[in-house]
């Protein structure tokens, strides 16, 4: 599936590839360089493929609120926040943002690979008269992400300049569609994401383009990049780092489930274990490595301890000059993981050899510089 953007990206020189049926680029130049650009200066990333929603009717806060493991209700108007909605068994249906527009008006965006399944769980579980619509067809979305993106907007949006992390608001682009605007990302960078129709958003990318590539030697930016940045930040990966079977909690998003309150859809099974569940040890853990000397680890590769032992498998990897080395995510055996200290040693397995890697903590790459080695969460 064509979406509004193709041909821009087409123009720019984009790698288009198939991503879970939509036609998107996989990167401009190379990877690495538009990881770099966004890291130092600004770089911008077609998501029109995510999913968006408005929930609308009397009192949709509290409908949202109930499907979500965050508590949106402590959340003013105005804000977004990042929760999972979770089945019966307390595993992940998906990890979303819900922008908070009042008690009769929330927006959710969703992964693109599970709209549509998205959208009738969600419609199941609400009371009557409270009603979702699907504005992903025909829409745009876009982030732009990096330190220069104040300096991009300064002479195209200057009006959501004053806006704080995670602030999101309704505003008309160019005097004429409504967007969803979210100073909110995925890169760790700071930056904003604009969600709204074709036609307005096809040449407000194009104006972003245009003036960031003056101001900010902006580049666009496409998939690749998009998947490194985030891994650098450790941040989890629908269908990689989270799914039906695993919780929030095993991929260490504790700080995204409110043991506080009141009914949601999951949470008898996931606080069943006396308010503690990382105890399980049936439930792996997720935990980050760094490969000592060459190699890069991807995903499906075997985790092993130094004498040999399975212990788990790599969810997401990749190679990072920020990082130093080949460097990944992995669900691990809690009972081996519960052993480990910062800095410990295991083994990984590349194209059949056996690399040395050291645990450590994420996010891997902060502010500019490697995050020292610590434990992992």
């Amino acid at each position: 599936m064509t979406l509004p953007l193709h041909n821009v990206h087409l123009r720019e020189g984009g790698h288009m590839v198939d991503f879970h049926g939509f036609d998107l680029p996989v990167r401009f130049s190379s990877i690495l360089e538009e990881c770099r650009r966004v890291r130092e200066q600004a770089g911008v990333f077609d998501i029109s493929h995510m999913g968006h929603f408005v929930v609308r009717g009397k009192d949709a806060l509290g409908a949202v609120d109930r499907l979500i493991t965050s508590d949106l209700e402590k959340v003013p108007s105005g804000k977004a926040l990042y929760g999972h909605l979770l089945n019966d068994a307390g595993g992940v249906i998906d990890d979303i943002m819900a922008y908070h527009f009042g008690r009769e008006r929330v927006d959710l965006v969703v992964n693109a690979s599970n709209r549509e399944e998205d959208a009738g769980w969600i419609r199941k579980h609400l009371p009557a008269g409270i009603l979702l619509e699907d504005c992903s067809p025909g829409h745009v979305g876009i982030a732009l992400q990096g330190p220069g993106a104040v300096r991009v907007l300064e002479d195209v949006l200057p009006g959501v300049l004053d806006m704080r992390r995670r602030e999101t608001r309704l505003l008309r682009i160019d005097g004429a569609d409504e967007f969803l605007v979210g100073r909110t990302g995925y890169t760790g960078e700071d930056g904003w994401e604009f969600f709204g129709p074709a036609g307005t958003g096809v040449s407000f990318y194009e104006k972003l383009l245009s003036v960031g590539k003056k101001k900010e030697n902006l580049v666009p930016c496409g998939l690749g990049a998009r998947d490194l940045l985030r891994l650098e930040m450790g941040y989890p990966l629908y269908g990689q780092e989270l799914g039906p079977a695993l919780s929030p909690f095993d991929a260490g998003l504790d700080f995204a489930v409110s043991r506080t309150k009141g009914e949601f859809v999951g949470r008898s099974a996931i606080l069943e274990i006396g308010g503690n569940p990382r105890i399980d040890p049936t439930h792996p853990v997720l935990g980050g490595f760094v490969v000592e000397g060459r190699g890069i680890p991807r995903t499906g590769c075997e985790i092993e301890t130094t004498d040999g032992i399975h212990v788990g498998e790599v969810t997401s990897g990749g190679f990072s000059p920020r990082v130093g080395s080949g460097f990944g995510l992995a669900y691990l055996d809690r009972k081996f993981f519960g052993s480990f200290k910062a800095g410990a040693e295991g083994r990984v397995r590349v194209h059949g050899n056996s690399l040395p890697i050291r645990y450590r903590a994420w996010p891997f790459f902060s502010s500019g510089r490697p995050v020292p080695s610590g434990p992992a969460p």
